[in-house]
């Protein structure tokens, strides 16, 4: 899939003239594009955790990269990253990032939406989302992912960018909000569907 994101990418910026890219939480089944990495402006920026624990013993997996731990920012120029350590949620080395001129917030697995949506969610479709977290069995807890949304809530975000579906403006935030507040989603014995038996 490398090359389609390469192209969309270069609708945005040319890659030479790429200064950043982050990863908000690590699966090495997932590291076959970083190829674009390769431009010589291209930092890496990833969670301290991850920097600790996960960059080492990859192949092709960049160690020139810039770890960032709770609440510390980079000022990018016209833009202020701040860096939200979300562990647990999804995975123990997650991320997000907050940038604060835009107000706008990366998610990475959180607010995940099925289907094919509009690119700006116009609906409430909280009730598939929790749907589907409670069918691929992502969160081991709802604790982790709940303690997060409450930080998030305060943040105030314009707009939302999740890694998986639409983009959620400030007018349908806390439907997605109260509805891990309020559901239960986290791991109950199926996992992607399929029910798994308990080990004897």
């Amino acid at each position: 899939m490398y090359r389609k994101i390469e192209e969309k990418i270069k609708e945005v910026i040319q890659l030479e003239k790429l200064s950043y890219v982050a990863f908000l939480h690590f699966e090495s089944d997932e590291w076959g594009g970083m190829g674009f990495l390769n431009s010589p402006q291209t930092k890496l920026l990833c969670s301290d955790l991850s920097s600790k624990l996960n960059l080492t013993g990859w192949v092709n997996v960049p160690s020139d990269h810039i770890s960032f731990w709770d609440n510390e920012t980079l000022k990018t120029g016209k833009r202020t990253l701040r860096f939200v350590m979300t562990p647990h949620v999804h995975h123990w080395d997650s991320m997000m990032v907050f940038e604060e001129s835009t107000r706008s917030l990366f998610t990475s697995d959180l607010f995940i939406q099925p289907g094919k949506n509009q690119p700006v969610v116009s609906e409430d479709i909280s009730e598939k989302m929790i749907f589907l977290y409670k069918m691929i069995g992502i969160f081991a807890s709802e604790v982790p992912v709940r303690n997060t949304v409450t930080r998030l809530t305060k943040l105030s975000p314009s707009m939302v960018y999740p890694m998986h579906g639409s983009c959620i403006d400030k007018s349908m935030f806390s439907k997605y909000t109260d509805a891990l507040l309020l559901n239960d989603f986290a791991y109950s014995g199926n996992l992607l569907g399929q029910k798994l038996e308990p080990f004897s």
